[in-house]
């Protein structure tokens, strides 16, 4: 995974906000969380985006968003994995839903992950383990 900015980057970036919000009166940890984790996204990923809590995105857009098709974000809707604002004809989704979703998704994937490399010890038979590349 590429990053927007280095690791030695990010370290004088995070320096240097942190330098900055000390001096702003009435800043609430909330922002100075804020900047840190815009810092973190941008050292860790080449893309962020950003929103207000209070957002709302179409189907489209949360479908760009995770990487799947506009009717796997449908379908996530109608079996209520996925909270949407539904009007007659459109469908909006809370920023903050789509982030709860996406979290909620990362955790089930990485504990599946987590238990399928604990069932695979030195003693696995090597025909009960699939190797890949």
């Amino acid at each position: 995974m590429t990053s927007a900015i280095t690791r030695d980057t990010s370290s004088q970036l995070r320096d240097a906000v942190d330098e900055a919000l000390r001096t702003v009166p009435g800043l609430t940890d909330n922002a100075r969380a804020a900047f840190a984790r815009l810092v973190d996204v941008l050292e860790s990923s080449d893309d962020a985006v950003v929103f207000p809590a209070e957002a709302t995105i179409s189907t489209s857009e949360a479908a760009a968003l995770l990487g799947i098709s506009r009717m796997s974000v449908v379908r996530l809707i109608d079996r209520g994995a996925l909270h949407a604002d539904i009007s007659a004809v459109h469908r909006r989704i809370p920023v903050t839903e789509l982030a709860r979703y996406q979290t909620e998704t990362r955790k089930r994937r990485r504990s599946a992950l987590a238990d399928l490399a604990s069932d695979i010890t030195d003693s696995t038979p090597a025909d009960q383990v699939i190797a890949t590349r």
